[in-house]
């Protein structure tokens, strides 16, 4: 399936935060798809764990709906490379699945997902788990730019105190 460049959308990715959707079942990738375009996500799909990588890499999605079950490199070791991506620490990753026995939802959390929904999909859970994740990590991602901030601010206000106390040190016929 084909993904999306956050470029190839007429709306701001400001604005419209990219949901990655991984899953090898095309009908229920399609039936994601929908349901988060209509939620007002940007949506980019990928159909195995191998293409999540490379897409989330080259995409920087702001969250991951990923399949535990697909061929190849599963959702369970989708997540665990992710989250050793640079950046990827925090970017919220709800798993999708079948499973529900107890290991099961122990392994996707041990993996790094971040939340874990099982299938048939209640539409209405999923879109608050979505909405609920996303504004978390983005609170988060806004709580880490106000800390770089004032650490700029501060670094500045230590300069100007240094600046300040050089210079009233110097003798007054130097002016």
């Amino acid at each position: 399936m084909n993904s999306l460049d956050r470029s190839d959308t007429p709306t701001s990715p400001q604005t419209q935060p990219l949901v990655l959707i991984t899953d090898d079942d095309r009908s229920l990738q399609l039936l994601l798809k929908v349901a988060m375009e209509q939620q007002g996500f940007q949506v980019a799909q990928s159909s195995s764990g191998e293409q999540c990588l490379r897409d989330y890499q080259r995409l920087q999605p702001d969250m991951v709906l990923v399949d535990a079950v697909m061929p190849g490199i599963d959702g369970f070791e989708c997540c665990r490379q992710i989250r050793r991506l640079p950046g990827a620490a925090e970017v919220p990753i709800l798993m999708i699945t079948v499973l529900d026995d107890a290991d099961s939802v122990a392994q996707a959390f041990e993996a790094g997902a971040t939340d874990y929904i099982t299938k048939p999909i209640y539409w209405a859970v999923l879109g608050q788990r979505v909405r609920r994740l996303l504004e978390s990590y983005q609170t988060t991602q806004q709580a880490y730019q106000v800390a770089e901030d004032l650490k700029r601010y501060q670094h500045w206000y230590q300069i100007q105190q240094q600046l300040l106390t050089t210079l009233q040190t110097l003798p007054l016929q130097s002016f």
